[in-house]
């Protein structure tokens, strides 16, 4: 008994000393693996660094990986700025490079990093890269005040529509809004103008989570993608996902892909489209 909370311990203190590196610079997969071969003499895989990320998130931290580099975006315990507050520090940042400051910059840079990094919920990087975005301040402020917006896109057609969130994807900004039947992922450069309506928002919007199962080899060699989270790992091996917000029929496709290693298990409604595309694709080959 002794022995296995000693290995349970070693786990924990190895997720805290990953939460550690990653509250000092944003870092790969690769650079993960080489400080713990560097400084604890360890090797691990993919699938183990993995399972400490998600073991974080799972605690209600927030990270995600932009540019390729595992980022804390918020830290469910942290000191009270507002979006005005995290924009100050920007413009601050902003005067120090516009007088050549260099060192100076360089320094309100760290600052405000680890500023965005200790702010409450649910102050997104996002608003302080593109503050002057009105477009982009406008969608936010909605999703905190939950209310309704109307977008006015660029070929002149517009709707009214529930914000839910801001992400990043390849270096491009995304707005998530629901539709009235299903999330929709928008860019911003194809927007002229968004306006908040006085109405709330009509429902709490909760996105779809499918869940689907990994075996085999995939489950052994799976690399955890910006959108999922380990749910449980069998005793077997075998991975069970959770994946929210990514694109229905992408994913779907995705799934597809892994064959007879790849089990979905929910919503009703994810089994049974799985189940027509199999349907179509292997009538082309009737």
């Amino acid at each position: 008994m002794a022995k296995r909370l000693s290995k349970v311990n070693a786990a924990s203190l190895k997720v805290l000393y990953t939460l550690q590196l990653l509250f000092e610079r944003d870092l790969s997969m690769p650079d993960l693996i080489k400080y713990y071969e560097l400084y604890h003499n360890e090797l691990h895989s993919n699938f183990v660094m993995s399972k400490y990320i998600n073991t974080c998130r799972y605690c209600g931290i927030d990270i995600k990986k932009i540019n390729n580099k595992y980022t804390i975006v918020n830290f469910p315990i942290g000191a009270g700025f507002s979006s005005n507050e995290i924009s100050l520090f920007q413009e601050l940042k902003n005067c120090c490079e516009r007088m050549k400051l260099q060192n100076l910059s360089e320094k309100m840079d760290n600052l405000l990093t680890k500023v965005i990094k200790r702010a409450e919920r649910p102050v997104n990087p996002v608003s302080s890269a593109f503050i002057k975005d009105s477009k982009i301040r406008n969608f936010e402020k909605a999703c905190l005040s939950s209310q309704r917006i109307k977008i006015f896109f660029n070929d002149d057609t517009a709707y009214a529509c529930d914000p839910i969130d801001i992400t990043i994807k390849e270096d491009q900004v995304i707005l998530i809004i629901f539709d009235g039947k299903d999330s929709v992922e928008l860019s911003p450069n194809d927007i002229k103008q968004i306006k908040l309506l006085p109405q709330k928002t009509k429902n709490v919007f909760m996105p779809t989570t499918a869940v689907y199962e990994l075996k085999g080899k995939l489950a052994k060699n799976y690399q955890i993608r910006e959108h999922e989270q380990i749910l449980r790992i069998n005793s077997n091996g075998d991975l069970v996902i959770t994946n929210k917000y990514e694109d229905k029929t992408k994913l779907l496709h995705r799934l597809m892909r892994y064959g007879d290693n790849c089990l979905v298990v929910s919503p009703q409604s994810f089994v049974n489209d799985m189940q027509s595309l199999i349907d179509e694709t292997l009538k082309n080959y009737a």
